[in-house]
């Protein structure tokens, strides 16, 4: 790792030095008054180069009416200002040159348009479904026509690059193990977890996603990659907000609803969201694993197919108010909590064959579950702005609860080949969960001249995860002490980092250092049949990353950035439990206490043309990686983590976005892995050469002034790792099609989800000594849907504030 990364260093710094000669770009800057001399924080102002007016920059005004464009080059430039309630500005005449470098434009007075209601202003302008930028993607939601009425974990799987798959694992450009953060704030939940919250979370609550594929040393170095999901959080002044309704339907009925309002004045903003979702959906299984002797005869057989459905009524609500104290300094609180009662249910048949396929015996069971999930989150911040050039601190301090209780009533009936009950036995399984968390952080930003900057920060967590599984015969009276288990999980994390960045006119860099310590602990409790046991761990690791960028002509239209960082994956809380957890007659699963955590290196290099073109081209470092290992015990298999895997992944990611016509849209993404695994670990050895590959594409159909379409193809290939390995890809086409409304106040949209039901998988468990294992899966994944959105309230842009809260990961790994 060492050599590389200096090698890159010193790389970096002697392309600066080269870089030093293009210093000194122009600048324009003014600030924005009424005609009583009243600041106009959040006009927006473009600047455009005359000889390129799709190159435009964007800039809204400060909280005291100012703006700044910097890094000009030579030339004309045009510039308009516009803000509710005003006439528009323009000024056609603006020249930078050598002789004239900076422009101050004296003070801008907008002249009041009152007299014109505000109903008759028409706005016609619309964000881009994706926008591609030198360090992430952003894909805009409410562009995104089928997004309407669906929730955030399929918004996500929509998305350029990403990949949610049969087990609702989250990738990037092929990175796994994502952090997945909202509004720069951890979700504190990982897996399962986090697929079911993401699930509850409906998509008219999201502004935005943005993909980070190599996340800068500001967050927390956990995970592959970043995903920020932006809550909306309306800019404009007085009363705003909107709602959205949506239903879908498959085999059985969906629901996603949310609310968001806000309210602006020039002392405070306060805003709140609240959401419900209704989610139903149903998994058809089958499961077959033959059992082979030492000369490669079938011994025994083992067939088996489940059926799984669940209901979950989520409501999520978010309440926050930032307290303007002056210009420079803002105070804010922000409270959240949700609660997702849940049901499930799943039957299965199990049957057992001898050598010669002959049926021996056969099982039947279903476990049946009745769940409540309930969380608490409180973030208090505070935000100062030392001068107008940028320099300021910000700070958080964040509480999180969540607690979980389940409760499953499980019967199993064996049967002989005749048919006749040769066992039965009833379980009872009590799951209580509760974890705490607190975390603080700080961040400091300071500007210095020549187009850079130096950040700094800190941050420290405590977690504690207090999780027990309690096994009971069916009467509910006798504990199987054997089968239960109280395990107890805590972490502190404690990090620093330091960024600087510097921009010429073509050259850009970037470095950064992150060093996060972590001290874990864990205790098994003793009962009766089980002895007390526990680990600590302990361990410190610096996290390097740097960027380098270069603009292959004056404009900026072509551009390449190179970059490297480290990043570690830290193993879950569940999977450091050793006890062992039922799932069915055949499977079990277990932690793993001695699992240790792994780190990655990760190169990129990018080529960008404007928003049509983005290549990326990767390589990802990853030794003795984690990785959930399957193994047979007799004929039940029994999965745990080791690290043992030492993975070489290449990367090609390319995305193109171009216009036929001036209706139509074509993006197309594609994310293409050659992947080297190899590791072994008790009697399981992996040597895996993979190709994979990810290919979507988004037809935009701008059909009239008030109807637009779109049509959605996702092609995910077969997926391999580890010992899974894909033997049937499935795919996705999807459409949707929406008509604005109330005078552009409103739309409603009809979806179609996986039009073909062709959005299912099977796979085959690789590697386990003298056994082949297969699986395949269907889910409710076809569906027509109905949605409806309305704004309401004033439509005037003003400041906006974004609130990082202090945790990055830890909610990420409760599962």
């Amino acid at each position: 790792m060492n050599f590389k990364f200096w090698f890159l260093c010193v790389f970096t710094l002697s392309m600066l030095a080269r870089a030093q000669a293009q210093n000194g770009t122009g600048k324009i800057s003014g600030v924005i008054v009424d005609a009583q001399n009243n600041a106009l924080p959040g006009s927006t102002i473009v600047l455009y180069k005359l000889s390129d007016t799709a190159a435009k920059q964007t800039h809204a005004a400060t909280g005291n009416g100012s703006f700044d464009f910097n890094g000009l080059v030579n030339g004309s430039y045009s510039i308009t200002i516009t803000h509710i309630g005003f006439s528009t500005y323009r000024d056609d005449h603006l020249s930078i040159s050598d002789a004239h470098a900076a422009i101050a434009l004296p003070a801008i007075i907008l002249q009041s348009n009152s007299n014109q209601p505000l109903k008759e202003v028409v706005i016609t302008a619309r964000r881009p479904l994706v926008e591609q930028r030198i360090d992430r993607t952003i894909v805009n939601v409410d562009a995104m026509v089928t997004a309407a009425g669906s929730n955030a974990l399929e918004t996500l799987s929509k998305s350029p690059g990403v990949i949610v798959d049969a087990n609702d694992n989250i990738s990037l450009n092929g990175k796994s193990n994502v952090l997945v953060l909202i509004d720069d704030r951890p979700t504190y939940m990982s897996g399962a977890d986090l697929a079911a919250y993401l699930r509850s979370l409906p998509a008219g609550t999201l502004d935005k996603l943005e993909l980070i594929s190599n996340p800068p040393a500001r967050y927390d170095a956990s995970g592959g990659a970043v995903i920020n999901i932006v809550l909306k959080k309306n800019r404009a002044a007085g009363f705003n907000g909107n709602i959205s309704l949506g239903y879908n339907q498959g085999v059985y009925g969906r629901s996603n609803d949310a609310l968001n309002i806000n309210y602006r004045t020039t002392k405070f903003n306060l805003f709140s969201n609240l959401g419900y979702g209704l989610d139903q959906n149903y998994s058809k299984e089958t499961f077959s694993r033959y059992f082979y002797n030492t000369n490669g005869a079938l011994n025994t057989a083992a067939l088996q197919s489940s059926y799984y459905r669940y209901t979950s009524n989520a409501w999520n609500g978010r309440l926050g108010m930032d307290y303007f104290l002056d210009q420079k300094t803002t105070i804010g609180f922000m409270v959240n909590g949700s609660t997702r009662p849940r049901t499930d249910l799943l039957n299965y048949t199990n049957n057992q064959y001898n050598g010669n396929m002959q049926l021996d015996s056969s099982g039947k069971g279903f476990t049946g579950g009745k769940y409540q999930f309930r969380t608490t989150g409180v973030n208090l911040n505070m935000q100062h702005k030392f001068d107008n050039s940028g320099t300021q601190l910000t700070a958080d301090a964040d509480y999180v609860h969540f607690y979980s209780f389940g409760n499953q009533l499980s019967p199993v009936y064996e049967y002989r080949a005749d048919g006749s009950l040769s066992d039965f036995e009833q379980r009872l399984f009590l799951l209580p969960s509760d974890v705490n968390i607190y975390s603080g952080k700080a961040d400091f930003i300071r500007p210095f001249s020549g187009k850079g900057e130096f950040d700094d920060g800190i941050k420290s967590s405590y977690v504690s995860n207090d999780n027990q599984l309690n096994w009971f015969d069916g009467s509910g009276h006798v504990q199987d002490y054997s089968r239960s288990n109280h395990f107890r999980y805590s972490e502190n994390i404690n990090s620093a980092y330091i960024n600087i960045r510097k921009s010429w006119a073509r050259w850009g860099i970037q470095a950064g250092l992150r060093s996060e310590n972590t001290n874990a602990s864990g205790h098994r409790f003793s009962n009766p049949d089980i002895a007390d046991s526990s680990f600590t761990k302990t361990y410190t690791h610096l996290f390097p990353s740097v960027y380098l960028s270069y603009k292959l002509d004056t404009a900026g239209n072509n551009n390449l950035a190179l970059s490297y960082n480290q990043r570690i994956r830290r193993p879950g809380y569940q999977q450091l439990n050793p006890f062992l957890f039922y799932h069915d007659q055949y499977s079990y699963s277990t932690g793993n206490p001695n699992l240790l955590p792994y780190y990655n290196e990760y190169y990129e290099l990018r080529y960008s043309y404007r928003q049509y073109i983005g290549i990326t081209a990767g390589y990802g470092v990853g030794n003795n990686e984690s990785q959930l290992l399957t193994q047979a015990n007799g004929d039940v298999l029994i999965t745990r983590p080791y690290n043992f895997i030492d993975n070489r992944t290449y990367s090609l990611v390319p995305y193109f976005s171009f216009s036929p016509t001036l209706w139509w849209t074509v993006r197309l993404n594609a994310v293409l892995l050659y992947m080297l695994n190899n590791g072994s670990a008790g009697d399981v050895t992996i040597r895996q050469k993979a190709n994979e590959h990810e290919i979507e594409t988004t037809n935009e159909l701008q059909l009239s002034k008030d109807w637009s379409a779109e049509v959605d193809g996702f092609f995910p290939g077969k997926q391999a790792f580890g010992q899974s390995q894909g033997n049937k890809a499935g795919y996705n086409i999807s459409g949707g099609i929406r008509k604005t409304i109330l005078r552009g106040q409103g739309t409603f949209s009809f979806t179609v989800n996986d039009i073909f039901h062709t959005f299912n998988f099977g796979t085959q468990t690789i590697g386990i000594n003298q056994v082949n294992a297969f699986s395949t899966r269907e889910t409710d994944s076809r569906r027509i849907g109905l949605a409806f959105s309305y704004r309401f309230g004033k439509a005037a842009n003003a400041r906006k504030r974004n609130v990082t809260g202090s945790a990055e990961d830890e909610k990420s790994r409760t599962n």
